[in-house]
């Protein structure tokens, strides 16, 4: 039975995380919650009849924790996931790894000093449909792997039942905007989002890339940082990635992901389906109440990721996920804004910065 320590108890945390630790309950216990707002970290405390505070070092310091799962936003996972190295807990850290190279090289060292185990939850490694496909592809369903493409789609708000969705973090209250659309603390979609599609393409072509290049634009009210993106990839193999995002769409819309493997001799599809077990209308359009918890967040896959990461803690085996291979995944994403930025192609591995 391990001590875990949870920090960030927000949307990824309430609507995921909190639910599958519970469902591990023979193998993991959250003991103590961390968020900067006390009103949600007394909530989920209550949820888990654990302590509370809000300041992270009482989690990553406690030594009767023995790993920390962290749920805050990018900006701050590298300064927790040291941390709590340093004091030698195991680290599940959400995703994106970091903002930069040069912090997500310091996770890794802190992690190799302290010999403890450091996974970044690309959660999506972890859902059936796409280990399904995955399988499909190593076993050469679709031949000699030409093209590997992503969309994905979300709506301004997504339309959950009450209680589900909990607002974001809002650092600066003169705005209406949560933490990942302002550019103090996130770098927009990209990152965000783009970094799972830039995981599970490599994933799939097998390959580390060679280039990226990104067009990208802003386009919800009160955003400072891209919502809307499409990205090209060269993999050092040949094979072609395309990966195009939207979370602007129109409220009612329901969340959409269609992953393409196309082969010399096939091609296996793996995508939402347009329709749903129920939909509502009212004077403001259409709901679809149950689309986000069915697509998007897959309860197996985040019970899958924690399970085997609480395993290779307690039997001593390999991580699930080599945080090596996030950081690859990471070096992806930071490649696409500079090309945005600057317009040209960019060439990879980039330099730690």
């Amino acid at each position: 039975m391990l001590n875990v320590g949870l920090i960030g108890c927000g949307g990824i945390a309430q609507r995921a995380h909190v639910p599958a630790v519970q469902r591990l309950a023979a193998l993991a216990r959250v003991t103590r919650v961390c968020d900067v707002r006390p009103d949600v970290a007394a909530r989920v405390a209550e949820t888990l009849d654990c302590t509370w505070t809000t300041h992270y070092r009482e989690v990553t310091d406690e030594p009767r924790i023995d790993a920390v799962v962290i749920c805050t936003p990018e900006f701050l996972h590298a300064e927790q996931a040291v941390a709590a190295a340093n004091s030698g807990k195991h680290v599940l850290c959400e995703k994106p790894m970091a903002r930069t190279l040069s912090v997500a090289d310091a996770m890794l060292a802190a992690a190799e000093s302290a010999h403890v185990r450091l996974m970044i939850a690309h959660s999506r490694r972890f859902t059936p449909r796409y280990e399904r496909a995955h399988e499909l592809v190593q076993a050469g369903a679709v031949g000699e792997v030409v093209l590997v493409r992503e969309s994905e789609r979300r709506p301004r708000t997504t339309p959950v039942a009450p209680g589900v969705m909990p607002s974001g973090w809002r650092p600066d209250p003169s705005k209406e905007t949560t933490w990942y659309a302002q550019a103090r603390y996130a770098e927009g979609t990209i990152l965000h989002i783009g970094v799972h599609e830039m995981d599970l393409l490599r994933w799939f072509a097998g390959s580390d890339a060679e280039s990226v290049s990104m067009e990208s634009k802003i386009t919800g009210p009160g955003q400072e940082v891209t919502d809307t993106v499409a990205i090209l990839i060269r993999f050092k193999n040949g094979v072609l990635g395309a990966c195009d995002i939207f979370n602007q769409a129109p409220i009612g819309y329901p969340n959409h992901h269609e992953l393409e493997i196309i082969g010399a001799r096939g091609v296996v599809r793996s995508r939402d389906l347009d329709s749903h077990g129920l939909t509502c209308f009212d004077s403001a359009g259409a709901h679809f109440p149950t689309a986000s918890e069915s697509l998007l967040l897959v309860p197996r896959a985040y019970e899958l990721e924690q399970r085997l990461f609480f395993e290779s803690i307690l039997n001593d085996g390999p991580i699930p996920l080599d945080p090596r291979e996030s950081r690859a995944a990471l070096g992806m994403a930071l490649a696409a804004i500079r090309s945005s930025e600057t317009g040209e192609r960019v060439l990879l591995p980039l330099a730690a910065c």
